[in-house]
């Protein structure tokens, strides 16, 4: 049949809503890490340029021929965010603080009016006259027995490539990105604690004497530019103006590139919806009959469009889906307006409840292209620690100066994050002046001088003290500028060195924003032999950003299960330390290496090493020269250089010193790719193997399958031809630990196998509680299951294998080195995470060469990760 509405004819041009002041997030006392899970929320507004006086106008809204008044018409500044709406009388009064040259009225069932208020005096009235008209709807034909929401959704999708701004060639606009984070929802019996009554007794006086509902921790404002074009597909943002108070953080301007506009974007227009790496089902998706119900509701007037009202349910609310209303443009079938909210039923640890609040607007009253004019996000977070407190997370952006068709040239994209020199200056009238089209902006500046009360209390100084003890894997500040620890390392126990004790000292960023050193001490009192280590840090250039990286160390390591397998896992870098230490030596090393940006999406690392590896078992045998008799080598003395290249899309480029992991953005799911080449020589006493050449690759990606769940894989494949004694080939990572690794085989022994050709994959896919979320006794407890498989090939030459020594001097029988034959190696894997929001246990089956000695067919092994 054919659905059918008679509107009126209207021009499309900016509005105005309303939106009502911030409040915040906090959990620093249980969790620090949730601060930065609020940063991760990123935001855009408009720049604002005020005028030395506002102008008020007031006036009436009739209809011609009649003269009656036309109730509820909107009022909107040409070319502006800017408006309002006339009472039931068509009376109407609209304050600017910004110039403006003329005013846009409408109504339903009246043309859009255009009246120029140039030169008009502040006060004076006017009456603006609208002439009725009515045109036809386009037409949407629904069929028999068909949900009347499925041909409106059809449509959509049809226009979403002409209504959608990320489709268009390029395009640019201006922001301001506003992000409160506070504490809140307080238990009563936290509340009358000591500590938290001074803190109260602090904030009152700042709030008027009223019992304090919220303490801010964090708020920040960011003015910025986006530029993006899509062929080839650049992205850029320049920070040009941030201002950061917070109770506990510090290197503001590292925290600044996760507070712009570019970072994090919300759209609907995509399959999924990315928040705090969580993939949400969009209500606009493609399939998202899948996972919602959909009700035409009814056409509703959104300021100057009349719309198609359709509400949305989840069909499961445990599944990353939201619950809410949206508001379709009935000529254009964009998006005009979503209500979307998660409740607490969904599977995402912390977080009571998520509400999200986006209006789309035109790029120009000529343009067909929307963009999000104004977004507001606002988290509750649940208590994390029975009895303790909640917190609120609230980001609120708007996008003004939208630009379409216009793409940059690609040079113009070289970096992805500029933080200008002076982004940090600015007067407190220049942030009021970008606040000024929001209804609050007081409440800002209140924020503000909250934090520097909260800041300087004691219980807070605490909390910071604890916050960076944590963040900072176990260092203890001992004075200003350098820390001391860990803590966690500071004893270990094994064979070989018998009670370990270390300790460390390391500079932080009070010290230096472009240096950080570190160094190191150890001792065994079994082995009675003195460890240490150092490392310099040094950035010369941010644009581009270069890293100089100095190391040297003498320290016990394992064959098969090395230190720098472990850097990304503190669990297993401290217990690395402890048990019998199989294929024990000793290793003296040097390295210097300069990382640099290469453009946008490449960095180049160059490096040189020296190495002196002394095992405590024989590395290599060879035959005696003249004789027929076989030399047992230990020491091994190799010199490399090497060259790699990696293609990173989607980092943030300017990472702090400390950081030299890539980061990547929250929505971004472009593969990593690395290629390493090195070149090196090895020497032997009495002896040397001349030169090596050695080259790996390296892909990572994660997909995303919506509902589904994601997969993230990793494939390796590396080649050597060249002969050497096997600890400087690739000894494949084992793991004889109870936690799980995922940079190892985790039914492999230690130094099991060995190749100097190989190729490897990895792949885990987490269902996400896709399965869990429809199990009635289990859904409540969060957990989601995931399943993951490693498969390796490889082999070694009939060269390299013959030096491999299988007895020691006196005929005793060393424990065998393989290598890989016509089979691969293969595990697979299964289980359950967030048992208690935090433990991983995963049932894990050894496939193939299970017939070698000791090997563990079948094992369960534990993991711990904290996130939501």
């Amino acid at each position: 049949m054919l659905y059918q509405q008679t509107v009126n004819n209207r021009k499309k041009v900016m509005h105005f809503h309303l939106i009502f002041p911030v409040h915040g997030f906090g959990r620093i006392f249980a969790y620090p890490q949730l601060i930065f899970a609020g940063l991760l929320l990123l935001s855009r507004t408009s720049l604002a340029q005020p005028v030395s006086s506002p102008q008020t106008f007031s006036g009436r809204i009739t209809e011609t021929p009649s003269g009656a008044a036309v109730p509820f018409a909107s009022i909107a500044v040409k070319g502006k965010s800017i408006g309002t709406q006339a009472d039931e009388n068509g009376q109407f009064k609209l304050t600017l603080n910004q110039r403006a040259d003329s005013l846009l009225v409408s109504a339903m069932g009246y043309q859009t009016t255009t009246m120029a208020i140039a030169g008009f005096q502040s006060f004076q009235a006017v009456e603006i006259v609208l002439k009725p008209v009515a045109t036809q709807l386009t037409e949407v034909v629904i069929r028999a027995g068909e949900n009347p929401a499925y041909p409106i959704l059809r449509e959509v999708n049809a226009h979403r490539a002409q209504n959608d701004f990320r489709k268009t060639d390029g395009y640019e606009y201006q922001a301001y990105s506003q992000l409160a984070i506070h504490i809140s929802q307080m238990a009563e019996s936290f509340r009358q604690r000591k500590p938290v009554q001074s803190m109260l007794r602090a904030v009152e006086p700042k709030q008027g004497g009223k019992p304090s509902q919220h303490v801010p921790l964090f708020f920040s404002e960011t003015v910025s530019s986006l530029y993006a074009r899509r062929q080839p597909e650049r992205q850029k943002e320049q920070i040009l103006k941030t201002r950061i108070s917070s109770a506990g953080l510090t290197d503001d301007r590292f925290i600044a590139q996760f507070t712009g506009a570019g970072f994090n974007t919300l759209d609907f227009y995509q399959n999924t919806v990315s928040l705090f790496k969580k993939d949400f089902i969009s209500p606009l998706a493609e399939r998202g009959r899948v996972a919602y119900t959909y009700f035409l509701a009814d056409t509703a007037q959104v300021g100057l469009h009349t719309c198609y009202e359709i509400d949305f349910d989840p069909k499961n609310e445990r599944d990353l889906v939201f619950k809410g209303k949206m508001w379709i443009d009935t000529l254009s079938f964009a998006l005009v307006q979503i209500d979307a909210q998660v409740g607490a039923a969904a599977n995402v640890n912390f977080m009571k409840q998520i509400d999200v609040h986006q209006t789309h607007e035109t790029a120009s009253e000529s343009s067909t292209v929307w963009f999000p004019e104004t977004t507001r996000l606002t988290i509750q977070v649940a208590e994390v620690v029975r009895n303790t407190f909640g917190a609120t997370v609230d980001y609120l952006s708007t996008v003004r100066q939208p630009r379409v068709g216009q793409p940059r040239p690609v040079g113009f994209f070289d970096q992805e994050v500029q933080v200008v020199e002076d982004a940090r200056n600015a007067s407190a009238e220049y942030w009021q002046a970008q606040r000024q089209t929001l209804p609050d902006s007081r409440a800002s500046e209140e924020t503000h001088a909250l934090l520097d009360t909260v800041r300087n209390l004691p219980v807070f100084k605490f909390i910071r003290w604890a916050g960076q003890f944590v963040l900072n894997s176990g260092y203890l500040p001992l004075t200003k500028g350098i820390d001391i620890g860990p803590v966690f390392s500071l004893w270990a126990y094994n064979r070989i060195e018998g009670n370990r004790l270390r300790l460390g000292l390391q500079t932080n960023n009070a010290f230096s924003r472009n240096w950080q050193l570190s160094a190191y001490g150890a001792y065994g009192t079994r082995d009675q032999v003195w460890k240490m280590g150092g490392e310099v840090n040094f950035i010369p250039t941010r644009q581009p950003l270069t890293l100089i990286i100095l190391k040297s160390s003498y320290d016990l390591e394992q064959l098969g299960f090395r230190t720098e397998d472990l850097a990304g896992n503190p669990l297993l870098r401290t217990t690395s330390r402890f048990g019998r230490y199989r294929n024990a030596f000793y290793q003296n090393e040097t390295s210097l290496s300069v990382q640099r940006d290469l453009g946008v999406d490449f960095i180049q690392t160059a490096g040189v090493r020296y190495r002196h590896i002394d095992p405590l078992f024989p590395a290599f045998r060879h035959p005696l020269q003249d004789t027929q008799q076989t030399a047992f080598q230990s020491s091994i003395w190799g010199k490399e250089a090497f060259l790699e290249l990696r293609y990173a899309p989607g980092r943030v480029p300017t990472r702090r010193v400390t950081k030299r992991r890539i980061q990547r953005r929250a929505t971004e799911t472009a593969p990593l790719l690395t290629l390493r080449y090195t070149y090196g020589t090895a020497a032997f006493e009495g002896g040397s193997f001349g030169g090596y050449h050695k080259w790996h690759f390296q892909l990572d990606h994660t997909l995303r399958w919506g509902l589904l769940g994601r997969t993230q894989y990793s494939v390796q494949a590396g080649f050597t031809p060249s002969t050497l004694p096997h600890p400087l080939l690739q000894v494949h990572v084992g793991n004889q630990s109870p936690f799980y690794n995922r940079n190892a085989f985790n039914l492999m022994n230690y130094a099991e196998f060995v190749s100097d050709r190989y190729a490897s994959v990895s792949l885990e896919h987490k269902f996400e509680g896709l399965l869990t979320n429809r199990v009635p006794l289990i859904r409540r407890l969060g957990w989601r299951t995931f399943v993951n498989t490693s498969v390796l090939w490889g082999g070694l030459s009939p060269a390299n294998r013959t030096l491999i020594a299988t007895h020691d001097a006196s005929g005793q029988a060393l424990a065998p080195v393989y290598s890989l034959q016509r089979d691969p190696y293969a595990e697979v894997g299964y289980g359950v995470e967030n048992i208690f929001k935090l433990v991983r246990v995963e049932a894990i089956h050894r496939l193939t060469y299970r017939q070698n000695p000791n090997v563990t067919p079948f094992a369960i092994k534990v993991s711990f990760q904290l996130g939501l």
